[in-house]
């Protein structure tokens, strides 16, 4: 009987500690993947400025000209 009990006992208590570690890892992961995606995001940043100041590139276009009209917005009802 004190057997079964000690067994559950260490079972419950690995359980515990791997919920635990697994929940640790992803916090020291989270904060890595924010980094990564900081940089990422920086690199577009220093890219779209560098091809602003080129010679020769296209005119842009203007959020207006790529708006769709309520009429003609697809709404998928047909579908």
């Amino acid at each position: 009987m004190i057997r079964r009990k000690t067994t559950i006992a260490l079972l419950a208590l690995g359980t515990v500690l791997g919920y635990a570690s697994g929940l640790a890892s992803l916090g020291c992961h989270a904060e890595a993947r924010r980094q990564a995606f900081e940089r990422h995001v920086a690199s577009l940043c220093v890219d779209a400025a560098r091809d602003a100041d080129r010679p020769g590139r296209p005119p842009a276009r203007s959020a207006a000209a790529g708006a769709v009209d309520g009429a003609q917005a697809n709404t998928g009802a047909a579908r």
